[in-house]
């Protein structure tokens, strides 16, 4: 439909198997199920540590080389971060709700207190890079669990008159000194997950 994509190839399958670097394969379409052959652009992409990964694109234009979708394709690094942060931290996909009205809700909390602690972990990663002294033998960040944690608790307190949204600033200068090191190039293997089913309402879920 004239969208361009970009997308990671599991390591085990055929497309993967038959790449050596850049090369155009051909998904077959069958008449059974009325699909039409679908040609593709496989890359394999070497990484530092020795292993490789591979690409699949509908961009064929050569002008786009394999160098061009290696720093393509780890700019999509924070956006899986993001994900994995509503997933894991804010439990996005566990309502506690059973109606179309209580998951918006629960969904548009998340998302606040999401964008929230993101916009506190930035202001005070910049305040920590400004007092960082040039002799520093290490890089710092704030530490966005304990962000998050504090966010979770002090927000919905907020909004039931608990506490004065001065609070917030309080917040922030407890995350310019709870810090943690920057550790530039670490990875860690891909670990293969068990699909698991997901829960809705009735799932015990604390809300806060």
């Amino acid at each position: 439909h004239g969208h361009l994509c970009v997308m990671r190839l599991k390591e085990g399958i055929n497309l993967s198997k038959k790449c050596n670097g850049d090369m155009i394969s051909i998904l077959q379409g069958t008449s059974k199920e009325g699909t039409s052959d679908v040609p593709i652009r496989v890359l394999e992409i070497p990484l530092d540590d020795g292993t490789k990964e591979y690409l699949a694109t509908n961009l064929f234009d050569p002008a786009v080389t394999k160098d061009m979708f290696q720093e393509l394709y780890f700019y999509r690094w924070p956006v899986e971060l993001k994900y994995k942060e509503l997933k894991s931290r804010f439990a996005m996909e566990e309502f506690s709700g059973a109606t179309a009205v209580s998951i918006q809700q629960e969904f548009y909390i998340n998302m606040l207190l999401s964008n929230l602690a993101s916009l506190i972990k930035n202001e005070a990663d910049e305040e920590i890079q400004i007092s960082a002294k040039s002799t520093n033998k290490f890089r710092y960040q704030a530490n966005r669990a304990f962000i998050i944690g504090r966010i979770k608790s002090i927000i919905p307190k907020i909004l039931c008159g608990l506490f004065e949204l001065s609070i917030i600033e309080q917040l922030y200068t407890d995350a310019v000194r709870c810090r943690s090191q920057l550790l530039p190039g670490r990875s860690f293997p891909r670990k293969k997950l068990k699909s698991k089913g997901r829960s809705h309402f009735r799932n015990k879920k604390v809300s806060f």
